[in-house]
């Protein structure tokens, strides 16, 4: 029911990934004011932090996740009623917030649970989860959205509404929350540099694909229904090899498996510029990328899981989605300044540079590693 609710939170997102920017660009926004727009929801994060600890203990898991949704619910409405670029910010700023929030809830709620040796099965259903709630949002989307206008709001609002009901079941079953009146986010990342990394670089892909990617593919010929199952392609990889990958790491070195990928997405990323003139071949691509970037959540996570005590949990789970939307925001602003100076494939460049980084990064690490030993 948790992973459940998960997908359906996150098909929100994915339903916004096409009526945010399309919208954006239809009110006559250029790549840059839209991806600046987009960036406050992976800004709502970090605006947040310092409260999270606090609401989920005033609220419990189940309260905040509510709070969250009835927020959702007033943004979506708003957001259907302006064309003004400000007051779409503050929307998508708050709805990030609570976006998070229901995310944060159920991520704790599933890391709470004592599952033994599944602990990677599980991380990778999680994983799956929200790749998959994000594949069904464009589908969502085509078929309650497409004609545009107020309508287009009210079907994601019904998705919000469901998320919702979905957890119902489960309200005398939420384990308790106990706030520890203070994150520790410096230490977990400093307890976990490579998996913390790999999710500032998961989170490049993650959010900066998904924010362009319909963009993209309309700027190449595409219509908007079949650019946007571009993005569709993608999540639907991150569920079913994300999920294979995420479960072949509990048996074998989770830094590997990262770097290897990482690997994988910079290839794709180099090949999307040829591909997308083929769609069979453009939706092969992008499936086997989602696949890679799937895992690198995934594995990720399981090692966080792994590396902290329970009573860490929250301030582990904080900082891996702070880097994730730090990854996200300097993304969404990087390749929306290079697609509104005309470079078409900004993406390609920003997601590559970044897995040079990792790449890089690791290596490093494990050259002093040698050395002291």
């Amino acid at each position: 029911i948790l992973i459940l609710a998960t997908a359906v939170v996150q098909a929100a997102v994915g339903y916004n990934t096409v009526l945010f920017p399309v919208s954006l660009e239809a009110y006559g926004f250029n790549k840059f004011l839209i991806g600046l727009c987009l960036a406050f929801e992976m800004g709502a994060v970090i605006s947040i932090i310092n409260c999270i600890d606090w609401i989920l203990g005033k609220f419990g898991l189940v309260g905040t996740f509510a709070l969250a949704t009835g927020v959702r619910l007033v943004v979506l409405l708003l957001l259907a009623k302006t064309q003004n670029l400000p007051l779409w910010c503050m929307g998508v700023f708050f709805f990030g917030i609570c976006t998070y929030m229901c995310l944060i809830s159920l991520q704790t709620w599933v890391n709470a649970l004592s599952v033994g040796r599944f602990r990677g099965l599980v991380s990778g259903c999680y994983s799956s989860a929200l790749s998959l709630g994000t594949a069904s949002g464009p589908i969502l989307f085509n078929t309650f959205g497409s004609a545009g206008g107020g309508k287009a709001f009210q079907g994601n609002m019904i998705i919000v509404i469901v998320a919702l009901l979905v957890i119902v079941p489960l309200l005398t079953q939420q384990p308790r929350f106990l706030s520890q009146g203070r994150l520790r986010i410096g230490y977990a990342i400093r307890m976990a540099k490579v998996p913390m990394l790999s999710s500032f670089v998961g989170g490049v892909t993650f959010f900066g694909l998904p924010a362009f990617l319909t963009l993209y593919g309309m700027m190449n010929g595409l219509s908007v229904q079949r650019a946007s199952l571009l993005l569709t392609a993608f999540m639907l990889g991150s569920v079913s090899l994300g999920l294979l990958i995420s479960s072949f790491s509990n048996r074998s070195n989770r830094t590997f498996v990262t770097i290897l990928c990482v690997l994988v997405g910079v290839l794709c990323a180099v090949f999307l510029p040829l591909g997308i003139y083929n769609y069979v071949i453009a939706l092969c691509l992008l499936f086997v990328w989602g696949g890679a970037a799937g895992g690198i959540y995934a594995t990720g996570l399981s090692a966080v899981a792994e590396l902290f005590r329970k009573e860490d949990q929250v301030s582990a789970n904080v900082a891996y989605s702070i880097l994730d939307n730090v990854g996200g925001i300097i993304a969404v602003l990087s390749i929306g300044f290079l697609m509104s100076s005309g470079i078409s494939d900004g993406i390609v460049y920003v997601i590559v540079a970044t897995a040079l980084c990792y790449f890089i990064y690791c290596l490093a690490q494990l050259i002093n590693t040698e050395h002291m030993a």
